[in-house]
């Protein structure tokens, strides 16, 4: 089911964010954070499904919005990580959660309020420039020629769009300089433990029952749910 909950924002105000939710009554076992960005629409069916299975073993998840994304009504170039890290935390309080899982690039906004799973951790700092050569390659073909470097430069000066994202020069900074922290409470999960396809590389999405289930089995296990 759906849900709405209240998002932190950076002038002391809140915003209602969307989140999907397979607790009906209960307090949410488990916040499922998405990657960031593309990753986050190429994902979304997979990490639905994942929450179904892990409904399955017995355990409930909340998967939020984050400001400016999906049905966010918060501007794209106004986010910042260090205001999605709030967001995280307020939601893992708004829902009372006992433990979240990020997934790749949003390992970096676990400020460690929870116990948390890594699954498939990936440095920020290289989605963005993954995604400054997708820019360049659209922009080439427009007839405009800027290098990935020259983009990231820009974007950091002044902001810009960035393979259809709008991102502030805050946010450029930010992810160019992020650090996913491997600290104590965290469980990392690689991708290989898992198996199955990347779904986060491909255009189309899509999902894998069997990876779900080997994920849902993993973390069911490790939060002692299974």
């Amino acid at each position: 089911m759906f849900l709405e909950w209240p998002a932190p924002l950076p002038d002391g105000g809140t915003s209602m964010e969307m989140a999907v939710s397979t607790a009906r009554k209960a307090t949410p076992d488990l916040l499922i954070i998405p990657p960031l960005f593309d990753e986050a629409n190429r994902m979304r069916a997979q990490l639905v499904l994942l929450m179904r299975t892990l409904q399955d073993l017995g355990v409930t998840s909340v998967m939020p919005d984050l400001p400016g994304t999906n049905e966010s009504l918060q501007p794209q170039a106004a986010q910042t990580l260090p205001a999605w890290r709030e967001a995280v935390i307020s939601a893992a309080d708004h829902f009372g959660v006992s433990c979240a899982l990020f997934v790749r690039s949003a390992c970096a906004l676990d400020n460690g309020a929870v116990s948390a799973f890594h699954y498939a951790s990936h440095d920020p700092a290289k989605l963005l420039r993954a995604m400054a050569r997708a820019q360049s390659l659209a922009e080439k073909e427009a007839g405009n020629h800027r290098s990935p470097s020259e983009i990231l430069d820009s974007a950091r000066a002044s902001g810009g769009t960035i393979a259809g994202w709008q991102i502030g020069p805050a946010m450029a900074q930010q992810l160019c300089d992020s650090q996913t922290d491997q600290s104590d409470g965290v469980t990392p999960i690689a991708h290989e433990e898992i198996g199955g396809r990347a779904l986060w590389l491909s255009s189309e999405g899509g999902i894998d029952e069997k990876q779900a289930k080997a994920l849902a089995a993993v973390v069911a296990q490790e939060a002692g749910a299974s």
